[in-house]
């Protein structure tokens, strides 16, 4: 399992939403002092074990916004699934979804405490909340207890040890306290000046945010004045109706209609124009039939006026002959024009419905070409894109303008030239008091080690006999253990636990680690680390000498506890790969060690999630997420 996303909203030191993602590997979180770093860490450890209890949310709960601090948590399973935990620290109320990516949206499972409680501990089988903050988190205060001279078994052995304390107490030299005076007013004027940076980068970081929105602002305004160009260019579309679309799309379908059906009627015309030119004109006179009854009357005209012995009846048969002659060219000629007055009567009708046609198409679409003519568009198409795009414009307009007033919160160019002018005479002076105290700047890391050193010194020689009034009686009363509260085989037996994996094995493995870490990060110094039966470390330098873990000075227990703490957490790795939290646990180590350690905590993320938050941004490589 490992993390994927961090939300913090309201909570202690978070009042606006703040998000930070992770990665698998090696993470690197910086950010200042009482930045949240703390608090981000507070809020990994409730939200991975939540729990109703009022007194483990109250310290993550703002004072400045009470009713809503919450917090969310996105982790990423063994099962290749994605989970959200959110929790109303101000509420107490809590929520578990899971992530559906069909949908891509997280689906939500459960709302009570009990059964979100009993899921997120399947996600860390066999490790509580004090077994997570025990062994995954590392905090700067980790391992910082001081170190003791002795554990005295009776007063026999307590009374000349406060006296020894007492003549070392008595017998501290002046040097030493005006040593660590001037180390402290050093520290002080080296804090002014690195203040008086950040306080100018602040001002400088401001000013570049003012620029940016100036900038912005000014190509919005540009942006305003050519929608505005173009909307004027556009403006007789305003008059142009909301279904202006539906009735473009009813005339484009109507002229569909037409065009099929005018080509439908063109065509019947067409042919029927062609088979009526098939048939000639019919005229009477020019008839065969007639012609020939014609000349057979003729001559039965003439066989009567003129008779002949023996033709008395042809003139009546010639006669009859003719009228039927007559009378069938009468009929074939008729015949003829019937049929071409047919046809013709038939395109006379297919002429006028298309004409009908024609003028019900320019009826019904007198709308659109009235807007056709209003915005001068030659085209139902043409006037449909006048129309988008006075609407586009229009509509990017707005929204162009309630984000400008969203970007602007009320202020306008002026003010922030105003305050862009104020800002420049800020980092003048800022820049004038920085360059003043720049001659203090010196290496803080290593001042701030050497001050615990001496106060380590100081604690060490100082009489620690009980209350004030108390005689040496009261030598009686033990003094902490060496390890301030640090028991590496305690440890060691709850990744035992977790893990699976025998002591007897996790032992060496564990020393092995630690080993290879703490010659990294000491650069030699110290060659050899191993567990002691009291379950304190004992170090090895490089000239072979063991050196217990009281004797060493503040800064090394914390490299050796570090060291001790990764090493633990690689040994189990290949069993159980949790997140690896660490809260700017490098202060007080030099740059250099600092370095290392950040190195050996990259490598770590080869193998196990690890997630670092710091102060130290110079620590950050080109590589690191």
């Amino acid at each position: 399992m490992f993390l994927v996303e961090l939300v913090l909203q309201g909570i202690r030191g978070f009042q606006q939403l703040a998000r930070v993602r992770f990665q698998g590997g090696f993470n690197f979180v910086a950010a200042g002092n009482e930045a949240g770093k703390t608090t981000a860490v507070d809020t990994i450890i409730r939200l991975l074990n939540p729990v109703n209890q009022p007194g483990k949310m109250e310290s993550l709960v703002s004072n400045v916004t009470p009713d809503a601090s919450r917090g969310a948590l996105v982790v990423f399973t063994d099962d290749s699934s994605y989970y959200r935990v959110i929790q109303d620290f101000s509420k107490r109320a809590v929520n578990l979804s899971k992530y559906n990516p069909g949908t891509k949206e997280f689906t939500l499972m459960h709302k009570d405490w009990d059964t979100t409680a009993q899921f997120m501990a399947g996600l860390l089988p066999g490790v509580s909340e004090d077994d997570y903050a025990r062994l995954f988190v590392f905090r700067r205060e980790s391992c910082s207890g001081q170190p003791s001279q002795g554990m005295p078994g009776s007063p026999s052995a307590a009374v000349p040890q406060a006296k020894a304390r007492s003549s070392a107490a008595a017998g501290r030299s002046s040097s030493h306290e005006a040593r660590l005076a001037e180390l402290r007013e050093t520290m002080r004027k080296a804090e002014e000046a690195a203040d008086a940076e950040y306080k100018l980068e602040a001002a400088k970081i401001r000013m570049g945010e003012l620029a940016k929105k100036l900038e912005r602002m000014t190509d919005a305004r540009q942006h305003l004045e050519r929608l505005e160009a173009e909307i004027e260019k556009l403006k007789v579309c305003e008059m142009l109706p909301e279904n202006l679309p539906d009735l473009i799309s009813d005339h484009e379908r109507e002229q569909g209609d037409k065009m099929v059906k005018t080509d439908e009627l063109a065509q019947d015309i067409e042919s029927l124009t062609i088979q009526r030119d098939t048939i000639p004109t019919a005229n009477l006179v020019t008839d065969k039939l007639f012609i020939a009854g014609a000349a057979v009357l003729g001559l039965a005209l003439l066989s009567g006026l003129f008779p002949l012995e023996g033709s008395e009846i042809y003139f009546p048969l010639g006669i009859l002959a003719a009228l039927l002659l007559i009378t069938a060219g009468w009929y074939n000629s008729s015949r003829k024009n019937a049929q071409r007055t047919a046809i013709q009567k038939e395109i006379d009708e297919l002429v006028t419905e298309r004409a009908e046609i024609e003028k019900k198409f320019q009826d019904s679409g007198a709308t659109i070409m009235k807007f056709m003519k209003a915005t001068d568009s030659n085209s139902a198409a043409e006037l449909k894109e006048k129309a988008d795009n006075y609407r586009h414009f229009l509509a990017a307009y707005h929204d162009l303008k309630e984000q400008q007033q969203l970007m602007t919160s009320g202020v306008n160019v002026a003010d922030l030239q105003a305050e862009q002018a104020k800002q420049q005479e800020e980092i003048a002076a800022l820049d004038k008091a920085a360059k003043a105290l720049a001659h203090n700047a010196v290496d803080i890391y290593s001042v701030r080690q050497e001050i615990e050193r001496l106060e380590a010194e100081q604690a060490a020689a100082s009489p620690d006999l009980g209350f004030p009034g108390m005689g040496l009686d009261a030598g009686f009363a033990s003094p902490p253990p060496a390890g301030g509260g640090l028991n590496v085989l305690a440890e060691i037996a709850v990744a035992s636990r977790v893990s699976g994996v025998e002591m007897e094995t996790l032992v060496p493995a564990v020393e092995s680690a630690a080993q290879r870490n703490l010659l990294t990060v000491s650069v030699g110094k110290y060659v050899k680390i191993e567990v002691g039966p009291d379950g304190l470390p004992i170090v090895h330098d490089k000239h072979g000498a063991k050196i217990a873990y009281g004797a060493l000075s503040h800064g090394t227990r914390k490299m050796v506890c570090f060291c001790l703490r990764a090493g633990l957490v690689e040994a189990i790795a290949g069993k159980r790969r949790i997140p690896f939290v660490l809260d700017d646990p490098f202060t007080g180590l030099d740059p250099a060690r600092q370095q290392a350690a950040c190195q050996l905590l990259r490598v770590l993320g080869t193998k196990t999630q690890v997630i670092l938050f710091t102060s130290n941004p110079a620590l950050k490589t080109a590589n690191d997420v």
